[in-house]
């Protein structure tokens, strides 16, 4: 009985064995092709490494002029009073802006031309398109006086450019930057800062309340979708007051509530409840050092109370 089942399972019709041996000629047929047809077009094929290596060498050179050539176009400005969107809307690479930046953020400043020729990124072929456009103003004094830099153009500029450049010399010094303070704002005020769109508003106010609020500036970089060039462009124009950071409770803290947090997860958050449930209350940092990475415990501890 058991061997007549077998022979019926493997038993097919006339009709199954046309479809089988039809099958199997196309699988044929498929094969003899894909061995055939590079064959025939091998000859095509051959000048495509030409044709390449012709468009790369294209490229290259349309590369090399760029980066030689590369044309900005400056207006009156005093380097050590500058933002970033300034910058950048003169042409300047990213990198330049961001070299420049950080060295301003950091308390230096500019005592001469030579100091700007110096930032790392600044080309010779850069510099000499921002040293006629560059003027210095006094150090004692807060602001520039449109008389002080309209002497100053006078000196490196015909008469006719004069004329052409004096209303954004009469600005330079007394524009004061509005800034935005990131634990208050709301998305229309975001929205005034240029390099902020409505879908990346709505992400810092997201991001801010998924952590409980912003302590440093540098945590804009950990939104999604805040590229370098975002972040540089904006942080000139954002504030951070800490004291609007909301801190939760270890110990009073369920797991739902740990691990929507993003400096800690849900994998960590049950390693914290579990150990919490074992020896007690948390009464210092040291003992989440073993559950949570360093880095991350860094970041958190300005959001943590330890109290009981």
């Amino acid at each position: 009985m058991k061997a007549k089942w077998m022979r019926e399972l493997f038993r097919f019709s006339r009709k199954e064995r046309s479809g089988i041996i039809i099958l199997l000629l196309i699988i044929f047929l498929l094969i003899v092709l894909g061995k055939v047809i590079p064959l025939i077009l091998q000859e095509d094929m051959s000048e495509f490494p030409k044709w390449e290596s012709e468009v790369n060498s294209y490229l290259k050179s349309v590369g090399n002029n760029n980066t030689i050539g590369r044309t900005l176009h400056p207006e009156i400005f005093d380097p050590n009073n500058v933002d970033s969107i300034y910058l950048i809307n003169m042409g300047l690479p990213l990198k330049v802006v961001s070299n420049w930046l950080r060295y301003l953020n950091k308390g230096g400043r500019f005592r001469d031309k030579e100091g700007v020729m110096k930032i790392y990124g600044m080309t010779p072929g850069l510099f000499e398109q921002l040293d006629s456009f560059i003027v210095f103003r006094k150090r004692s004094s807060t602001t520039v006086t449109s008389a002080e830099i309209s002497s100053s153009i006078k000196t490196q500029f015909p008469v006719h450019r004069d004329t052409l450049f004096r209303k954004k010399a009469e600005t330079i010094g007394s524009t004061a930057v509005k800034t935005i303070e990131l634990n208050s704002a709301d998305s229309l005020q975001l929205l005034e800062i240029r390099g902020i769109g409505s879908i990346l508003a709505s992400r810092i106010i997201r991001y801010r309340n998924l952590l409980g609020g912003y302590y440093a500036i540098a945590q804009l970089k950990e939104v999604y979708g805040m590229r370098e060039e975002n972040f540089v462009a904006v942080s000139p124009f954002v504030s951070v007051d800490p004291s609007g950071v909301k801190r939760f409770n270890i110990n009073l803290s369920t797991i739902q509530e740990l691990g929507h947090h993003p400096y800690i997860g849900y994998k960590a958050a049950r390693k914290v409840v579990r150990l919490r449930d074992k020896i007690g209350k948390y009464t210092s940092p040291d003992l989440l050092s073993s559950i949570v990475a360093t880095d991350s415990l860094n970041r958190l501890l300005p959001y943590l109370k330890f109290t009981p």
